[in-house]
């Protein structure tokens, strides 16, 4: 070890420690890196931010296996090792999400929200270049608590980015929608699939600190989709009830299934609540705006185990979706609810962009650091059925979408088990982005807006 002074109480770790290319340029820009204070780290690092940030952009992202994942999850003695994983993969992946979203057209790159998580993810990649790689406790404590506030403070991304493309929106004449819409599907595709991996990883080293049965980490080994269902559909009623005054019931089926034994898998759960919350707020919404209000049908969710995925069916009846439009309902801010933001129907004013902005971090600050939108937005946004997708693709799954115009909607939801605690994983699992890298590969069908 190399320490400051003497009388250092956290003694710098040595450079065999750090990456080739992290030791290159500490060297490069500060004089006896390894004996050099945090402060002095980071102001040079920030000044050549954007060498920095382009070297590690092309830098390829570790592809870490759901069975690695899972064991780290199970086993507190290799917490050292997944933060030292993290303190290399984070500024990596963080770093090619501000690259990617600095070279962006129609003024995207400039709007608020854009620019807002640009600087934040900026940030982060300097905070951990600046951070000593943890190597004992101490460190790995402090580690850990950097790694929480990177999740919390993430948490409103989704919002923020929605509310740059809205604000950016306003200035793209009418000939050009359709390509700036086609971009911004992309753009988002690529960036919520990777934050998705990145959140990811992170939550499996957070929650791996503290045992609780049945789980490794976010993993669940013997995951109930029936209690889940049951559990967002008491979510999105109450959004319902709030912004529309009444709710429909939910009927849960589980046809020829063993309620305890057949339906239960391997999964992430607060992914299959996310996604559940979605489409069941939009299947309520539509059924409340369809029917007299003192004459609901139910919606009805039915289970089903199969051999490779367990499939669930929302059924409503509200009204369900023209044919053309049924592609389009899978585009990043296609919305048929009225917009959740005040202003002209071009996009909020710089004003009203603030205010938004100060409302959904003080609800984001109640939140327990989930990956929806503000659960008081019931729709508007354009974001909860898209991003739930990317959600279920992850992990190779999917949500696939059968409409009869004038009766109803059926959403299914297909959830591939996740092998037994990972292991003998199913061959769409094989292949999907949360077995891999958290690289984003356009899937058959894919249409853009």
């Amino acid at each position: 070890r190399h320490q400051e002074s003497n009388n250092s109480r956290h003694p710098r770790m040595p450079m065999a420690h750090m990456s080739a290319a992290m030791r290159t340029w500490l060297e490069r820009l500060v004089p006896n890196a390894s004996h050099a204070s945090s402060a002095i780290r980071r102001k040079a690092l920030s000044k050549n931010v954007d060498t920095i940030l382009g070297a590690l952009a092309t830098k390829k992202a570790t592809p870490v296996s759901l069975k690695d994942l899972y064991r780290y999850g199970q086993d507190p003695a290799l917490r050292l090792h997944h933060a030292q994983f993290l303190h290399r993969e984070v500024p990596i992946r963080v770093s090619q999400r501000v690259m990617e979203l600095r070279c962006l057209p129609f003024g995207l790159s400039e709007s608020h929200g854009i620019k807002e998580v640009i600087d934040n993810y900026t940030s982060y990649t300097l905070d951990l270049l600046t951070m000593d790689p943890p190597c004992e406790e101490e460190e790995l404590e402090m580690f850990s608590r950097y790694m929480q506030y990177l999740l919390q403070d993430n948490t409103e991304v989704v919002q923020t980015m929605a509310l740059g493309v809205i604000q950016a929106r306003r200035s793209i004449q009418e000939k050009d929608l359709p390509d700036f819409r086609r971009l911004v599907d992309l753009v988002l595709v690529r960036f919520f699939t990777a934050r998705i991996g990145l959140r990811f990883i992170i939550e499996q080293f957070i929650a791996s600190r503290e045992y609780k049965t049945g789980f490794a980490g976010v993993i669940e080994s013997f995951c109930n989709p029936v209690l889940i269902a049951q559990r967002a559909a008491e979510d999105a009623s109450q959004l319902c009830k709030q912004h529309k005054d009444v709710a429909p019931k939910v009927l849960f089926h589980t046809p020829g299934a063993n309620f305890s034994e057949d339906l239960q898998f391997t999964y992430v759960p607060h992914h299959l609540h996310y996604m559940l919350t979605e489409i069941l707020k939009n299947s309520m919404r539509a059924t409340v705006e369809c029917h007299d209000p003192s004459n609901l049908p139910p919606i009805k969710v039915v289970f089903v185990a199969g051999n490779e995925d367990t499939t669930i069916k929302v059924i409503d009846e509200g009204g369900g979706i023209r044919r053309s439009e049924i592609e389009t309902i899978w585009n990043f801010f296609h919305s048929t609810a009225e917009a959740p933001i005040a202003g002209t129907s071009s996009g909020p004013s710089s004003e009203e962009l603030g205010h938004w902005m100060d409302v959904l971090r003080d609800r984001n600050n109640r939140e327990n650091g989930g990956p929806s939108i503000p659960p008081s937005a019931l729709a508007g946004y354009g974001v909860g059925l898209p991003l739930s997708r990317l959600f279920a693709r992850y992990f190779g799954g999917d949500i696939t979408i059968s409409s009869m115009e004038g009766f109803g909607t059926d959403a299914y939801l297909h959830i591939p088990r996740l092998g037994t605690n990972c292991e003998s994983l199913p061959a769409p699992v094989q292949t999907s982005p949360g077995e891999k890298d958290s690289t984003y590969v356009p899937y058959p069908g894919y249409v853009a807006y």
